[in-house]
């Protein structure tokens, strides 16, 4: 399984899990995200993950984030399109950061005996046996 097959699977299984809140509230810094107050979608592509989220708590209500697993030049950046505010993350050019979104990308850069160590600085213990279960 590779790193972005495994991207979608946790972010499924945070869902599935009743996480997946939890998840966002603390790598997007959501201060009163609830269950009834967003809709998200997750996409996955050949090539990419596309998770979209549309709240209606925050000023940038329409949210959508790309996580590039492409070999591209290209640096990650956030957009402002069509009142939609799209984040691309293109993990191979990712190094580690303070942003709790680029940490995530640079999670699913790593190989997987790495990740659950890296994980640790930034994702609560629930989160990080979910992970621990799809990497298994």
């Amino acid at each position: 399984m590779n790193n972005k097959v495994l991207l979608a699977r946790y972010i499924r299984s945070l869902k599935k899990r009743k996480e997946l809140t939890s998840f966002l509230s603390n790598i997007l810094d959501y201060k009163n995200l609830k269950e009834y107050n967003y809709i998200f979608r997750l996409i996955e592509e050949e090539c990419r993950v596309i998770i979209d989220i549309y709240d209606n708590i925050s000023t940038n209500r329409f949210n959508r984030y790309i996580f590039n697993f492409n070999k591209t030049h290209l640096v990650s950046k956030t957009i402002k399109e069509k009142n939609v505010y799209i984040t691309y993350i293109n993990i191979y050019n990712l190094s580690n950061s303070n942003n709790k979104l680029y940490k995530l990308g640079f999670l699913f850069k790593l190989d997987k005996s790495k990740m659950i160590n890296y994980a640790n600085t930034f994702l609560s213990q629930k989160h990080i046996d979910i992970l621990n279960n799809i990497i298994k």
